[in-house]
């Protein structure tokens, strides 16, 4: 109703200007004549020219009144418009109509888009690891007719191919992270046992001594798939980083006010101070990226959208020079 009486002040101004000047034109007629012409006679026009006045308007927003209402309920999503009931209304419906046909056709292709290449990815993925797999059992194989070298190489390319599969695959499934998810009571120690025995190998190659300083029995409600892969990316990227003399990875935790934190903490390089706000942004790869070797700049990226699906926060803090903490804090302990 607001809309419309806004809507309607030019028409109201407008009337009541025509009123004055037909009254003005009407008292210069009878003045000519020299008779008077009353106040009674000018209120009795005023009255029911207004009168008339309120009926047309009341027609009009009677007409209108379907159109105010929906658009009025939702302002940000019209999707229909009732019959237009003046030509104005009808071209514009017409090109409404028009376009959101349209939109609606691409949004479709863009849906069916999105999931070819989804079931692309996830199918190239799965495909792809298969002969990842048997280079790793081929050089477990051949490991003593094979140089030392040659083999560290080996391990650590495809250690990196692996951790590039699963970066692609995880980013794949974030977009439909509802449908590939399930909540339930996870032992952190016991999970966090199995990540490191996950790199073991890459552990000893690189000389990296984890330190599992987690108590027993605490409990996190969480899905164990994607925290382990939020850890995997942190344990990853401290070995990556890690100081090549005696590094050390802590797994420790903190409760503060009934709520559990897990801390990954190296001793490695840390990140410098101009970097550490962008660490989440997506392929930001830094200094330390840019210099020891590469990096897609995505994992912390991706762990930290799974961190907010999953209602948990991801924290980093560092001292260039002296090691990082990765810090995975859950809402309730």
């Amino acid at each position: 109703m607001k809309d419309f009486l806004k809507d309607s002040i030019p028409t109201v101004l407008f009337f009541y200007a025509q009123l004055l000047v037909f009254i003005f034109i009407v008292q210069l007629f009878y003045g000519i004549k020299s008779v008077p012409m009353g106040w009674d006679l000018i209120t009795y026009l005023f009255i029911l020219l207004t009168f008339g006045l309120l009926l047309f308007l009341a027609y009009r927003y009677y007409r209108l009144r379907d159109y105010y209402v929906t658009i009025h309920q939702d302002k940000e999503n019209v999707t229909w418009l009732p019959d237009p009931p003046t030509q104005l209304l009808t071209n514009i419906k017409q090109q409404h109509d028009t376009q959101t046909s349209r939109y609606a056709e691409e949004i479709e292709r863009l849906k069916q888009q999105k999931q070819m290449e989804f079931h692309f990815i996830q199918q190239w993925v799965h495909q792809m690891k298969t002969p990842v797999s048997v280079m790793h059992l081929t050089l477990q194989k051949e490991k003593l007719q094979l140089p030392q070298g040659f083999l560290h190489n080996m391990h650590e390319e495809l250690e990196r191919m692996q951790q590039g599969l699963d970066l692609a695959l995880y980013q794949s499934r974030l977009q439909k992270f509802d449908r590939d998810f399930q909540v339930q009571q996870i032992e952190l120690r016991a999970l966090v046992k199995e990540v490191i025995q996950e790199f073991k190998s890459s552990f000893i190659r690189n000389q990296v001594y984890p330190e599992l300083e987690i108590p027993q029995n605490y409990i996190v409600t969480t899905d164990s798939k994607w925290l382990r892969f939020v850890i995997n990316q942190a344990v990853s990227n401290a070995i990556k980083y890690s100081k090549p003399e005696s590094a050390k990875i802590y797994f420790r935790t903190k409760v503060f006010d009934h709520k559990l934190t897990l801390q990954i903490t190296d001793t490695g390089y840390g990140i410098p101070r101009e970097d550490i706000n962008r660490v989440f942004d997506p392929f930001f790869t830094g200094k330390n990226g840019r210099k020891f070797r590469e990096s897609t700049g995505m994992g912390l990226y991706l762990s930290k959208q799974v961190c907010i699906e999953l209602g948990h926060e991801l924290t980093i803090s560092s001292e260039e020079g002296k090691g990082t903490t990765v810090s995975i804090h859950f809402q309730q302990h």
